[in-house]
């Protein structure tokens, strides 16, 4: 298993057009800096009014295949853990 943290700033009319069908993954930036790519409908679960907002944990099995993602919480007393994993 691998797993990648990255932060995910989607604006509501960016989700809206994934639900359009104008695109099946979203691309984003882990912490390390490789690229991860997403289906959408594995974000579903944490689309708000405000989009998709916040850092999470994707883990992935040793074939790159996704395994689950999961919201990483803040401690605003000392930052994201986001943070301190790098």
């Amino acid at each position: 298993m691998k797993q990648f943290s990255l932060s995910l700033q989607l604006t509501p009319r960016q989700v809206e057009e994934y639900y359009r069908g104008r695109a099946q993954q979203v691309v984003a930036e882990a912490a390390d800096g490789r690229i991860i790519q997403l289906p959408i409908k594995v974000l579903h679960s944490f689309i708000s009014k405000q989009g998709i907002q916040g850092d999470f944990l994707v883990t992935t099995d040793d074939d790159n295949r996704f395994v689950k993602i999961a919201p990483l919480k803040r401690d605003d007393s000392h930052g994201s853990l986001l943070d301190a994993m790098g």
